[in-house]
């Protein structure tokens, strides 16, 4: 009797263990309640990204990266390992570089689309060696993100996120 006791409490306690385990998982799964999808910008990616990942930031801190790579519509097209200049070459974070078509007026009602680009800045729990994310880094391609540097990002946790405009003043 006493060892069906100890066995019930040890079955309570294991059961118990696994719908904790499975709240966390399916909590760090959930979609942004706030998330727009990019067409409803009219394709604008700076407001796109103002919108869903600085303003309603607080979704994805705590999350692992890849939460946020999941929900973005826009292309990544560079990234630069944040450097914190300390003695044991550590990085706490990375800038995504993405394109932006800015359209401006010319003359007689004319406008032209001028391609820009922005960051979006992820800072992280996390520290990891900045020289394990510069060995992915290819300086010879245009676009310089791909699945190598999703795998390397995607488990960090987010802790912040910058927006960086160069024709405007950073936003923090």
């Amino acid at each position: 009797m006493k060892k069906l006791n100890s066995l019930v409490i040890l079955l309570i306690f294991v059961l118990g263990s696994c719908a904790t385990i499975k709240q966390k998982s399916s909590a760090r799964n959930t979609s942004n309640p706030q998330y727009k999808a990019l067409n409803s910008f009219s394709y604008d990616t700076l407001e796109y990204i103002k919108t869903n990942f600085y303003e309603n930031q607080q979704f994805y801190v705590g999350k692992p990266v890849k939460v946020l790579l999941d929900d973005l519509e826009a292309d990544i097209v560079n990234f630069t390992p944040n450097s914190l200049w300390n003695p044991m070459d550590k990085s706490n974070g990375v800038s995504l570089t993405i394109r932006h078509t800015k359209h401006i007026a010319i003359e007689n009602n004319l406008s032209a689309a001028i391609p820009t680009y922005f960051d979006l800045i992820l800072k992280f729990n996390e520290l990891y060696v900045y020289m394990d994310a510069l060995e992915l880094w290819n300086r010879e391609t245009e676009i310089n993100w791909g699945k190598a540097q999703e795998d390397f990002y995607k488990d960090f946790t987010i802790k912040e996120i910058f927006l960086y405009v160069p024709e405007i003043e950073p936003i923090e």
